[in-house]
């Protein structure tokens, strides 16, 4: 199928994804839009519900390009979701991950170039309550990681996992986990519970390596409790997503995920806290028009 026939193109930006690197790269983007025939509004957000509310006030007849990481990425998707437009992801983040798994080159103006030629598809999207994700919903060690790389400006790009996952690691503690997978309840004390649509993140680690974005399916992948020394196995063995046979992980694939823990942990979701158990994560098929 090819591109969609626009009304509308809009380009929405963060200004802070990747430490400023989308918004240097957007007069860029705009200007390589322009020259494929579009004529581009450009939107600075200056926050996710603003993300958000642009990309559900387009259309169905509309193309949304959104340059930066992969927190605006998913604002931007639940938009595109409610409102029908299409969406084109361009990477301007530190990790990137929703585009790797579209196949999306890594440079901006590479991405938008190629979107002369690119084909509409559509996608997977999860849901936790009322927010969406592309990626990961995860809680638990990736937790405390991703709230220690939130928090640090002095590293750029994936790197900045790396730094927040070596410190969780001497922070994380097993917890006792109660999870419903479509019905069927188990409960684990362990140390790490993740959702993957994508099944990317922190920057290409693939946490979840059989997701599909258009199977109408989540994975679901959990760590037992294991030595410090067996969990930082496992870590590193997530890059080439070679881990699932590891002492202590397991997997399932699933519609919907109920996630309870004895204390109220925070979920995270395309890097972004976006809830705190008890929480439901439900897979929506094929509710996303994506352009890539």
């Amino acid at each position: 199928m090819s591109g969609p026939t626009s009304d509308r193109t809009i380009l929405v930006v963060s200004p802070v994804s990747g430490g400023g690197r989308a918004l240097r790269a957007s007069r860029h983007v705009h200007d390589i839009l322009v020259a494929q025939g579009r004529s581009p509004e450009l939107v600075v957000t200056d926050s996710g519900d603003h993300a958000e509310s642009v990309a559900a006030e387009a259309g169905p007849s509309d193309l949304v390009v959104s340059l930066g990481g992969d927190g605006l990425h998913a604002r931007v998707v639940a938009g595109a979701v409610r409102g029908g437009a299409v969406l084109a992801p361009l990477p301007g983040g530190r990790g990137n991950d929703f585009v790797r798994a579209l196949r999306v080159p890594h440079d901006a103006r590479a991405a938008a170039q190629a979107l002369s030629v690119a084909t509409e598809r559509r996608v997977d999207v999860g849901r936790v309550g009322g927010r969406h994700f592309v990626g990961v919903a995860t809680v638990g060690f990736d937790s405390v990681a991703n709230t220690i790389a939130n928090e640090t400006t002095w590293l750029a790009g994936p790197l900045v996992y790396a730094w927040g996952g070596v410190r969780a690691l001497l922070a994380t503690r097993p917890r006792t986990f109660h999870i419903t997978v479509d019905g069927e309840h188990r409960t684990l004390v362990g140390l790490n519970v993740a959702v993957g649509n994508s099944g990317r993140y922190g920057g290409g680690m693939r946490i979840c390596p059989s997701a599909e974005l258009d199977d109408g399916h989540l994975d679901l992948v959990t760590v037992a409790e294991v030595s410090r020394t067996a969990f930082a196995r496992i870590l590193l063995h997530t890059f080439p997503g070679t881990h699932l046979s590891r002492p202590g992980v397991s997997t399932g694939r699933a519609r919907t995920i109920h996630i309870d823990a004895d204390e109220p942990l925070v979920l995270f979701a395309d890097g972004d806290p976006v809830a705190v158990l008890p929480v439901e994560i439900t897979c929506e098929p094929g509710a996303l028009r994506v352009l890539a």
